[in-house]
């Protein structure tokens, strides 16, 4: 279609803009203009318009030096190139004998049917497998029914803030293992059996072989991730402080700034996450323990919740004694968090809100503790049966260290035979021999481990025989969170 180049024409789009310029190149897809004026004043030298966008076309002037011919369907004259050259010796009275410029018999030329047949022919994607085929519905939606009106208007800032009883007991501080070898006396037939069951995994050359050889592998940079046990990590806290005055505190905080980097990422960054968003703000659920691991998910709570982009609800499995507990959750208040008293509670409060909720983050138990520390009698362990069955019918759950309810070094159930069933596992400072445990034996099920950095001194890892396998210099570089396969 080059015989059409040189005309002077006034393009009018279909979102009503009016472009005027010189045909530079025409074809059955698009147009492409020179020396554009637009109709805002402005300019431009080149201006490519697409068919699809045309919606009238008029013919201002011709070429310069050629004769208008009359036809009701197309032009055929051909421009020399002296036309290209400028329009100042255009002839006035010969613009004014031109036939208009008939453009929409020209985009008639380019054969829709057969374009879309040749795609038809080359598409090789079955009907069942297309997007559309996933939204059929067996009648039409209305406009506004898929919409929740007011949606940020439900009873998230009138949820009443409650406080806890004070008839459970405090956690007892132990390490989950040896607790249960230690007080092996005083448990019943059931918790024996547990116990025998327990014994016979550690004694068991194939679990001793799996801890020996326990390690993941960092999934962006293959960088081997070894394990440790409940009593390195702590080793590993006890040394940062009295030797380097890195506190629980700092790692604390530090630990929680990247966790919550990555839980935002998680739930959409700030294509989501923004006040102008007129949907609810995500809903988490923390439930926490009167542990070291409570008071984690209670500061990752607090940096969740205190910009008001996401809706935090805490709901703790006995009433919080601990000093760092209660000074996280005194801080978690301050900045909007809610907390819940019991389970019901927490479901009636659910049930006022628009916001489903997203991610449940079990902080109840972590690595150097154990659910039935919290029990008194059967009442308490009741209580928190109901909590992890509660918890277990949710989509996305994410378990601190280890799953409740599971032995930290061997991954064995040791909590009258329920525990969390964690869609995702975070670790703090080093994944847990359990952790690995657990991967291995639910292979199947895609359990998902990431490794969140908590800032401890790598001259920490030199001071101990036990501790240098953990001297990985370039873990952490440019982000504070690995997954781990």
């Amino acid at each position: 279609m080059s015989q059409f180049s040189g005309f002077g024409v006034e393009v009018e789009l279909k979102d009503g803009k009016v472009i005027s310029g010189t045909v530079a190149k025409a074809n059955g897809k698009s147009l492409t203009l020179s020396d554009v004026i637009f109709s805002d004043g402005g300019t431009s030298q080149v201006f490519k318009v697409k068919a699809t966008r045309l919606k009238d076309l008029k013919v201002v002037s011709t070429p310069k030096h050629v004769a208008p011919e009359k036809s009701a369907s197309k032009l055929t004259s051909k421009i020399p190139p002296s036309a290209e050259t400028g329009w100042e010796d255009d002839d006035a009275a010969a613009i004014k004998r031109q036939d208009d410029f008939d453009f929409q018999e020209n985009l008639r030329m380019f054969n829709k049917q057969d374009v879309f047949a040749k795609l038809k022919e080359q598409d090789q994607v079955g009907q069942n497998a297309r997007l559309v085929s996933h939204n059929l519905r067996d009648r039409k939606m209305e406009t506004d029914e898929l919409v929740i009106p007011d949606a940020k208007q439900d009873n998230w800032d009138s949820l009443e803030e409650e406080s806890t009883h004070t008839e459970y007991l405090p956690i007892t501080k132990s390490i989950n293992i040896t607790h249960l070898l230690q007080t092996a006396g005083d448990t019943d037939t059931k918790n024996d059996q547990m116990l025998s069951q327990l014994q016979r995994a550690l004694k068991s050359p194939r679990s001793s072989s799996i801890s020996k050889s326990a390690g993941f592998v960092a999934a962006s940079t293959g960088i081997a991730v070894p394990c440790a046990t409940p009593v390195q990590l702590l080793e590993i806290e006890r040394v940062s402080s009295d030797s380097f005055g890195f506190t629980s505190k700092l790692a604390l905080e530090h630990w929680a700034i990247h966790m919550s980097q990555f839980v935002k990422q998680k739930m959409g960054g700030r294509v989501r996450l923004h006040a102008q968003n007129s949907n609810p703000q995500p809903l988490v659920v923390i439930l926490a323990g009167d542990n070291r691991c409570g008071a984690r998910g209670l500061a990752l709570g607090r940096i969740l919740c205190q910009s008001s982009l996401v809706r935090v609800i805490v709901l703790f499995t006995n009433t919080p004694e601990d000093p760092e507990v209660n000074e996280q959750w005194h801080l978690y208040q301050k900045s909007g968090g809610k907390t819940v008293e019991s389970l019901q509670s927490l479901k009636s409060s659910l049930e006022k809100l628009n916001s489903p909720v997203e991610t449940v983050f079990d902080a109840m138990q972590g690595f150097d503790s154990n659910l039935q520390d919290m029990c008194s009698d059967a009442s308490d362990e009741g209580r928190l049966e109901d909590i992890i069955n509660w918890c277990n019918s949710q989509k996305s759950i994410w378990s601190l260290d280890i799953p409740s309810g599971l032995d930290a070094a061997s991954a064995m159930p040791n909590f009258l035979g329920v525990h969390i069933n964690a869609t995702t596992v975070i670790c703090l400072c080093w994944p847990l021999t359990g952790t690995y445990n657990l991967k291995t034996q639910l292979a199947e099920r895609g359990l998902e481990i990431h490794l969140v950095d908590m800032g401890v001194p790598q001259a920490v890892y030199s001071t101990r025989t036990s501790l240098r396998k953990f001297q990985i210099a370039d873990l952490f570089v440019t982000e504070g969170m690995v997954q781990l396969l």
